[in-house]
């Protein structure tokens, strides 16, 4: 495992780990006392379906119960977190989100259905993952700096695929647009499986995503990694700038994971529930994907993931509004 890594264990994390143990929650004969269910609002194949499945999958070792994964794709993951609003607040269905539903689409959605801040009980932040941008081959480029030549050259004709209208990576497009004075078009899919599909097959030509979902595919030679999109390189491809170096330093932009549950799940549950998150990225397996995957396991209290989403979705407004996004 890279030694720059670590989970962050916030809150006394610590000593509950050191007293449990995998399967000592089902030991009382209370809760959980049958399958839990995590809806993931974005299509199978991304980077948020594989890091639940990981999680989930822990889960059920640490809990002795059944976690069922449901993706539930739609609206740049509005609809499914709507179902997690619309569910029983006992314990038992769960959301896993990346940062756009939870904190982007807020600000850019003309009809939110629900107040993710009021009507979702914060439960703790999972990963923290460093945003990158990539290109087909076709394209022609190497360096950011040859992307922008050639955008403005072309103007309009190269596109840029997302996980939908409101996620950090249709965010960090329109950023990367505003930073480098360039016309590109945005493509929304209904989740970055599907948008990494399509740019692996050339029908995209552009994506800011998460380095969970297309390391892989860089080390093969199927995408070309023009810029990390963050303050710093990052350990598992360290040829590859950041923005910063390569002459665009307003273009900085990252994306996490948190897990979620209804409004009105009892404190108690929630932080039984933190509690065995953080067991479960203890747990040699999934700390060594995390690792893989040049994610950062972050494990923070209800109330401290609470706070970070209330940061989190003033800087979003803010950069909403000065980038004029709007979704119908």
């Amino acid at each position: 495992m890279n030694p720059q890594r670590r989970s962050i264990l916030a809150g006394g994390a610590a000593a509950a780990l050191a007293t449990c143990h995998p399967g000592a929650w089902a030991a009382d004969g209370g809760y959980p006392n049958k399958p839990l269910r995590i809806i993931v609002p974005l299509a199978p194949g991304g980077s948020a379906d594989a890091m639940c499945r990981l999680v989930g999958n822990g889960l059920a070792k640490v809990l002795g119960q059944t976690v069922i994964v449901e993706n539930r794709a739609g609206a740049g993951g509005v609809t499914g977190l709507g179902e997690v609003v619309k569910s029983r607040p006992d314990g038992y269905t769960l959301g896993y989100s990346l940062a756009g539903a939870l904190t982007v689409a807020p600000h850019i959605a003309k009809n939110m259905p629900f107040d993710p801040l009021k009507d979702l009980a914060p439960l703790t932040q999972v990963v923290a993952v460093p945003e990158i941008l990539v290109a087909h081959p076709n394209v022609g480029v190497k360096t950011l700096q040859a992307l922008v030549a050639k955008a403005k050259a072309e103007p309009g004709r190269l596109n840029f695929g997302s996980a939908g209208n409101a996620t950090v990576p249709h965010l960090g497009g329109e950023l990367l647009k505003r930073e480098a004075g360039i016309d590109i078009v945005h493509v929304p899919y209904k989740g970055s499986g599907p948008a990494l599909n399509d740019l692996l097959a050339g029908q995209v030509e552009l994506m800011v995503s998460d380095i969970t979902l297309v390391r892989p595919h860089i080390a093969a030679g199927r995408l070309v990694a023009l810029a990390v999109a963050g303050p710093a390189r990052v350990s598992e491809l360290p040829e590859v700038p950041t923005a910063a170096q390569a002459g665009l330093p307003g273009f900085t932009i990252a994306n996490w994971h948190g897990m979620v549950a209804p409004a009105g799940t009892p404190a108690a549950l929630l932080t039984r529930l933190r509690d065995a998150i953080a067991q479960v990225v203890r747990l040699p397996e999934v700390a060594a994907r995390i690792d893989q995957e040049g994610a950062e396991a972050v494990v923070s209290t209800p109330a401290a993931f609470a706070s970070f989403l209330q940061q989190e979705s003033a800087r979003s407004a803010t950069l909403v509004k000065a980038l004029g996004i709007r979704w119908e």
